[in-house]
């Protein structure tokens, strides 16, 4: 192949009409306040989850099964809306809808606590789902629409931290929060959600079209990149392309709701989803069985630092090697770290775990988003983050009810095992689906 592996189709650079520029480089005022709100966002939801089952119980003595379905009835919005989220966007714009978001999570927490009956909390909890799937998926597309192009896997790779920023201090705070009762705690989700509208109103949510890409020397087996009136596709020399067609060519009718080119990776998101579902649902079973008391909650604390740590390694690595440099050992790495849950006879056991799956699953939800995010045209890349957090929803939701029956059948060491053997036999699935179509040297 002669030709050069990119292609104008209107024979000159991308416009770049119609978008804003990024000035400031990575950590420019548009990326920073996106990621301020994400924490903001993140924070509120685990917050909320890790108290309101409890809340639930107390409060209109019912049982941990009623409990529960309150709290991941939230889930089943999340995931109602992530499917609409494209049209609902593309319907009322990016900006009503973000702010329509805070606004109802500055509400929902006071409703938690004003609710009179379980049927009035588990609608609340419903539609609090729904709001928080179309918001997070516009704050996304803000994030990345921030980050230049060259810097991609690094920016993305960093917002992701934003979120697991939330995701480890919501249930912190709430766990420490636990005997100061629901209306404290509605109270303070609420001034959260008001201060992420605020940051919200300043936020930049316009799409930015594409840049181009630097020049590289095409080599047998590496892909071209392909870009036609500002879309841009990866191709092999087989002809598969990878990302989202060009306009003018026929989408399905399903493309509405899901990104093409994001969903293989959403799929596997959704499985290895599954093994970290299993940690969060049954690491507390396991811990009361070995009796290694409440310094394993530092469980979560030391993921959580390993995720942040390493991430500021992997997402410039991505950048220079691929996303496949990182993925295929995060697959190894977090099935090591299941393993050593397994046999752990120690606290400090778990806590070499703990860095195991930071270094595993931390690292696979990381670039499965970077993966996402670049392999559709840049004006789909909400949709793109929107499609990958679907899958990853999807299997936290699932997770809980297959290690149920696991631990029913082999306890929960057996749950470990099995868990860890499905992380293994992922890699060549993972590598099938997604991994050899992936252009060395880019996401």
């Amino acid at each position: 192949m002669s030709q050069s592996p990119r292609r104008l189709a209107n024979g000159g650079p991308p416009s770049s009409r119609g978008g804003p520029s990024i000035p400031g480089g990575l950590w420019n005022r548009g990326f920073v306040l996106a990621c301020l709100a994400n924490i903001m966002m993140f924070f509120n939801v685990h917050f909320l989850l890790s108290t309101v089952a409890a809340y639930t119980v107390a409060r209109f003595a019912v049982g941990d099964s009623v409990g529960g379905a309150v709290a991941s009835v939230f889930i089943v919005g999340t995931l109602i809306s992530r499917l609409l989220a494209g049209p609902l966007i593309e319907r009322f714009g990016s900006r009503p809808l973000l702010l329509v978001g805070f606004i109802a999570f500055i509400v929902a927490p006071l409703l938690y606590w004003a609710s009179g009956a379980v049927w009035a909390l588990l609608l609340v909890r419903a539609v609090h789902g729904l709001t928080f799937g179309v918001s997070s998926s516009v704050i996304a597309a803000a994030a990345v629409n921030r980050v230049p192009g060259t810097r991609m896997s690094e920016g993305t790779s960093h917002y992701s931290s934003s979120t697991l920023i939330g995701v480890a201090a919501g249930p912190m705070v709430g766990l420490a929060l636990g005997g100061t009762g629901f209306g404290t705690v509605a109270v303070i989700a609420s001034a959260v959600s008001l201060a992420g509208l605020v940051i919200a109103l300043f936020m930049d949510v316009r799409p930015r079209e594409s840049e181009p890409a630097p020049e590289a020397p095409e080599a047998p087996g590496v892909p071209a990149v392909v870009e036609a009136d500002g879309a841009a596709a990866v191709v092999t020399e087989e002809g598969d392309q990878s990302a989202s067609a060009p306009p003018g060519t026929a989408r399905p009718w399903w493309a509405r709701y899901v990104e093409p080119g994001a969903a293989p990776t959403a799929a596997i998101g959704a499985l290895y989803s599954l093994g970290y579902a299993g940690i969060v649902t049954f690491l507390a079973t396991l811990v009361s069985e070995r009796d290694f008391g409440t310094v394993a909650s530092l469980f979560f604390a030391v993921y959580a630092l390993t995720v942040l740590v390493s991430r500021f390694f992997t997402g410039r690595l991505m950048d220079r090697k691929g996303a496949n440099i990182v993925m295929l050992p995060a697959f190894l790495l977090f099935a090591a770290g299941l393993a050593t849950i397994a046999v752990a006879g120690t606290v400090m056991a778990l806590m070499a775990a703990a860095v195991l799956v930071g270094l595993g699953y931390g690292q696979l939800q990381s670039a499965g988003q970077v993966i996402c995010v670049t392999q559709v045209p840049r004006e789909r890349a909400g949709m793109g983050a929107s499609t990958y957090f679907l899958g990853i929803d999807a299997g936290m939701g699932l997770g809980p009810l297959l290690a149920g029956a696991l631990v029913q059948w082999w306890g929960t060491a057996g749950l470990y095992w099995v868990l860890a053997g499905f992380l293994v036999a992922l890699v060549p699935v993972y590598w099938l689906v997604q991994g050899r179509h992936l252009q060395r040297g880019r996401p």
